[in-house]
């Protein structure tokens, strides 16, 4: 006879619980949160002052094509853009991760490191958001069988670019 009065406590404290949880996550938002201070954005032609061989093209392209896939930024030309974004590659990288075995002179895999600074400015106010933002991203390039280092460097160059867009898309849309 008592376990009526215990199964009718433990459904409403099981109700309450569900309750408590559900309103905790009512304001809940996936992705990044607060409004920017522009809607529309310039991307300048990022310059190239590394060794990185005619990484520009492919970098303008991925931080392009990332600051597409984020709703709350319109790409637009210079003249109509509320803020600039300037993009510089300050640095390339590269370092033996690992020898083959066998023959400590040849490596078996580069670590390759991609490094930008980027400038983000208000065209209307002139207000500097931030200015010469460091930004790296790393890749490893595997030499395997007959190919050689520049190979592998090059098709690492596409994800190197991806990556780095990525991350400055991030350093655009999130809070600074």
């Amino acid at each position: 006879m008592r376990l009526f009065p215990l199964i009718r406590f433990t459904r409403g404290l099981t109700a309450m619980l569900g309750a408590l949880v559900l309103a905790g996550c009512a304001h809940y938002q996936l992705g990044s949160g607060g409004p920017l201070p522009f809607r529309n954005l310039y991307v300048s032609v990022v310059r190239n002052q590394s060794f990185a061989a005619q990484a520009q093209a492919p970098v303008t392209e991925m931080i392009r094509q990332s600051l597409l896939q984020e709703n709350r930024v319109t790409l637009t030309d210079q003249t109509d853009a509320d803020a600039t974004l300037d993009v510089t590659l300050s640095d390339y990288q590269r370092a033996a991760a690992a020898t083959q075995q066998g023959n400590t002179l040849n490596a078996q895999s580069y670590s390759l490191t991609l490094t930008a600074l980027c400038t983000l400015v208000d065209n209307r106010s002139g207000k500097v958001y931030f200015k010469n933002r460091r930004v790296s991203v790393t890749e490893e390039a595997f030499v395997q069988g007959g190919d050689s280092f520049s190979e592998s460097e090059y098709q690492s160059m596409p994800k190197l670019a991806r990556d780095l867009g990525t991350k400055i898309k991030d350093e655009v849309t999130g809070g600074w």
